[in-house]
C-alpha cells in the first residue's frame, strides 16, 4: 500500500481530453492500470491552473474539479474521494483506491474567501499557497523580492485551520514558509519537496525548514523531479534515497512521505511512472527497517492526515 501527495494528472486531463484515465496510455504517468502495478492506494490530485490563463483561474479549477469527478470518480466505483480521516480508512477497508483533491495556488481564490469555501464544500482538503509567482496570498520561490503573507494571506491561513484544511508549503517562498510556521495551528506539509543540502535547487527545503515541519508534526514528500534530485544529467532512485537519509538524520523519520509529481515534471530514472514504484521500494527495504519503510509508503502520512483532517 502506498500514499502520494502529488500529481498533475487533472492538468493533463484538462488540456487533452482524448486521454482515457482508465487505460494504459504513456501519455500519463499516473492512472488507473499504473496505480494497480504501482500499489498505490492513496492519491492525492492536485488542481493546478498555469499562470499564463487569462480567463478566470476559479473557474478554470472548477473545470478541472468537474472533471475529477466525471473522469476519475465517473461511474467506475473504484474510486471514492475523502474529505475526513474517517472516510479514508472507510475505503481502504473497502479495498478502494482513495483519491484527496488539492489546489495547486492560491491564484485560483482569486482574492475571495468565499471561494475558499467553495473549493471546501466540493471536496478540497489541501492547498498549496503560491505555485513559482506571487499571487494575492504570498511570493512564490521563484518571486525575486521573496516577501512574505499578504494581510490576505493571513486571513486565507486562518480560514485554512477553521476549516480544517492542510497547508501544502512547496513552492511557497521562504519568508512565506516562516510566516505560515508561526501563523498557523494545525501542521503543515511540504507536499512535492526534496532537500536543499543534497540538492542546491530553490524549490527544496532547507535544515530550518524540515527540522520546522518535523517539529509542527508534518510531512515532507520526497518528490521524484529531476531537477529536485540532483544535478548528475541522470538522476536515479539512489540520488532520491540521499534525500530520505537526510531528512531521517535530522530527526524525521517518521515526517517523510512520498509526493512524486508525476504528470508534472520529468521523473527520476527508475520512477518513470506510477508502475515503478516497486523499484523504490526494493532500495528503501536495503536500507531501512521494514516498519520505517511502511511509514514513508503510507503510514507517516495516515498519521498526519489523522491528526489534520476532521
Amino acid at each position: 500500500m502506498i500514499f502520494d501527495a502529488h500529481t498533475d494528472v487533472l492538468w493533463k486531463l484538462l488540456n487533452d481530453p482524448s486521454i482515457d484515465f482508465y487505460e494504459d496510455d504513456d501519455r500519463l504517468h499516473v492512472n488507473y492500470p499504473n496505480m494497480i502495478k504501482g500499489k498505490i492506494d492513496l492519491q492525492v490530485f492536485a488542481i493546478y491552473v498555469s499562470p499564463t490563463i487569462k480567463s478566470s483561474k476559479f473557474l478554470v479549477a472548477i473545470q478541472s474539479i468537474d472533471d475529477f469527478y466525471q473522469i476519475v470518480i465517473g461511474q467506475k466505483n473504484r474510486f471514492k474521494l475523502a474529505t475526513t480521516y474517517q472516510e479514508i480508512e472507510t475505503y481502504l477497508d473497502q479495498d478502494k483506491k482513495v483519491a484527496l483533491l488539492s489546489i495547486e495556488g492560491a491564484d485560483v481564490l482569486e482574492g475571495d474567501l468565499a471561494k475558499l469555501r467553495t473549493f471546501y464544500r466540493l471536496g478540497v482538503r489541501a492547498m498549496g499557497l503560491t505555485w513559482n509567482q506571487a499571487n494575492e496570498v504570498a511570493d512564490g520561490i521563484m518571486e525575486p523580492r521573496g516577501a512574505g503573507l499578504t494581510r490576505f494571506g493571513q486571513e486565507v491561513v486562518k480560514e485554512m485551520n477553521r476549516l480544517g484544511m492542510m497547508i501544502d508549503v512547496s513552492h511557497l517562498s521562504e519568508r512565506g514558509f516562516w510566516d505560515v510556521i508561526e501563523q498557523s495551528e494545525i501542521p503543515i506539509h511540504a507536499s512535492h519537496s526534496n532537500t536543499k543540502k543534497i540538492c542546491n535547487h530553490p524549490r527544496n527545503l532547507t535544515d530550518g525548514q524540515i527540522k520546522a515541519i518535523i517539529e509542527q508534526g508534518g510531512v515532507i514528500g520526497v518528490t521524484f523531479v529531476r531537477d529536485f534530485t540532483s544535478t548528475n544529467k541522470e538522476p536515479t532512485i539512489d540520488d532520491l534515497l540521499l534525500h530520505i537519509e537526510h531528512i531521517a538524520s535530522l530527526g524525521g523519520i517518521e515526517h517523510i512521505g512520498l509526493g512524486s509529481d508525476f504528470d508534472g515534471a520529468n521523473p527520476i530514472k527508475g520512477l518513470e511512472n506510477a508502475g515503478k514504484l516497486e523499484n523504490l521500494v526494493n532500495v528503501l527495504l536495503k536500507y531501512f527497517a521494514k516498519e520505517h519503510v511502511e511509514g514513508i509508503l503510507k503510514q507517516n502520512w495516515l498519521n498526519y492526515y489523522k491528526r489534520v483532517l476532521r
